[in-house]
Parts: structure tokens; sequence; C-alpha cells
């Protein structure tokens, strides 16, 4: 059941397409959304020269004043006449642990694909990425260009681990509303198609899902492409997949099915870890 949904706002176009998807995710949920925009500390690149960091200082200053604002006009526009139980918060500090903190006290957390805080030398990978490990919360990662009209098609990734099971629970509020479920099997070279078909069937069925199961076999890096390829030929509204499966530190460095989707994917990931 959700009941509370929180969505990180900017003020691009990407921003609003967000925010808009939220309001029809909490109008057909009956759920509160809660904005927020939290404005990042000032990083002043080092090129720039010391006699010139006071203005530059002021000139990201202003700039983020006119974000902040542009944030806030877009999330009012967007749930003025749609929903009566919204709220707006604007904080600052660290983005990704601003929304953590306010993740607490919420059932789904709404991002851009590629929202990014500061340099990539300091900041190497995008927001979502940092608050799928670290939230504890599912999180919807949403592409710039989704149009989305229902939320009736989910594709489900499912390999039996941990992070799956996790990913299939967070979602259940959403693929119980879904007209069709479909379970992409990922299976390792040394894993039986059938192991936990049944157990799994059973209790989707008690959920009264309407599912199919497909199978993929997944046993390298260079196989994403073969779920890629599945995902965007599939006509789904979003997809569903647990997260990170070791430390993030070796998923930035040696590559990944949830950095590679979460970086790729042309339609919304729910994905939970």
């Amino acid at each position: 059941m959700l009941r509370d949904l929180l969505v990180h706002v900017d003020g691009s176009l990407a921003g609003r397409t967000r925010v808009q998807l939220a309001v029809k995710l909490a109008a057909c949920t009956g759920a509160k959304l809660s904005g927020i925009h939290v404005t990042p500390p000032i990083e002043v690149p080092s090129r720039v020269r010391p006699t010139g960091i006071a203005d530059m200082t002021a000139y990201f200053s202003a700039m983020q004043t006119v974000e902040s604002q542009a944030a806030a006009d877009t999330f009012e526009g967007a749930v003025l006449g749609h929903l009566t139980d919204a709220g707006w918060s604007e904080v600052q500090g660290d983005v990704a642990q601003s929304i953590c903190d306010h993740a607490r006290y919420t059932d789904l957390v709404i991002l851009g694909q590629y929202e990014w805080q500061g340099t990539p030398a300091s900041h190497p990978l995008p927001i979502a990425h940092t608050v799928v490990v670290r939230c504890g919360r599912p999180v919807l990662v949403v592409p710039a260009e989704t149009s989305i009209k229902a939320f009736d098609h989910i594709a489900l990734a499912w390999d039996g681990s941990r992070e799956a099971v996790r990913a299939l629970h967070d979602a259940l509020p959403l693929l119980c509303r879904a007209r069709s479920v479909e379970i992409i099997k990922i299976l390792s070279s040394t894993t039986s198609c059938n192991a936990d078909d049944e157990r799994l069937r059973e209790h989707l069925g008690r959920h009264r899902l309407a599912h199919r199961a497909d199978s993929l076999l997944i046993t390298s890096a260079q196989d994403h492409d073969t779920l890629r390829h599945q995902i965007e030929q599939g006509a789904y509204d979003f997809f569903v997949m647990g997260g990170y499966s070791h430390p993030m530190w070796m998923e930035f460095i040696f590559g990944g099915a949830t950095q590679s989707l979460l970086l790729s994917a042309k339609i919304p990931v729910l994905v939970s870890h």
C-alpha cells in the first residue's frame, strides 16, 4: 500500500516530466505526494583563480535561487487541480543525503535518471545511484523523456536473490494494480529454470496478479544487453528490479546490471536494495 510518495524536483524539463508522473501515481493510489528541492553546497571549479572565487560563488548562488524558485513553481503547477494532499520542502545540503533523510518516512522515492550533484570528480554517479544504496526505500528512476499514461504493464526481473525478493514485495502495491505483470527470470548457467517457479506462481496468485513468466539466461556482463533489449521491446510501462548486490564502489568500477540499466533505460525503473 502506497500512502506517502517523495519526488525530488528541479526546474528542468526532465523535472517537470518527473513531477507529472509522480502526480499521476499519487492520484491513482490515493497517496500523499511530497516534493523536495535540495540546494547543494557551492563547488567552485578548481581552475578558477583565487581572485575570481567570490564572483563565481555569487554567480552560482544566484543560479541556485533561480533553480529553487523554478522547482517550486513546477511542483505547484503540477499538483494544482489534481491533488489535495501534497507538501513542499526546500532544504540545503548534500542532495543524496537530504533525500535519504526525508525518504525514511515515505513508501517510494521518485528521482530523475540523470540528476547530478557537483563535479564528476566528487560525485561520479547520478544522485539516484547513491540514494538507492543508502535510503532503504524503493526508488523509481525516471528518464527525462518518459511518456506514461498508465501503470498497466510491468516487468519484474527475478533471480531469487535477496534484492529481487525485496523489489518484488516493495512493488506489490503497483503490481497488484497492473493489468499484466511479466516475470523475466534471470538465470545463471547452473540454475534450474523451474527451481522456484511453482512457489513464485502460487505467491503471485494469492495476490491475484495477472502474470506470465519468460526466461532469459544471463551468464555474463555482456548479456546485460539482452535484458536491456527485452525491456525496450516489451512495451512495458516500467520495470522492477533488485539493486546492487555488492559494494557500490565495485559496481562503479566493474559495472553491473543495476548501473547499466539505470543509466540506459528508456522507461521508469523501480529498484530496491
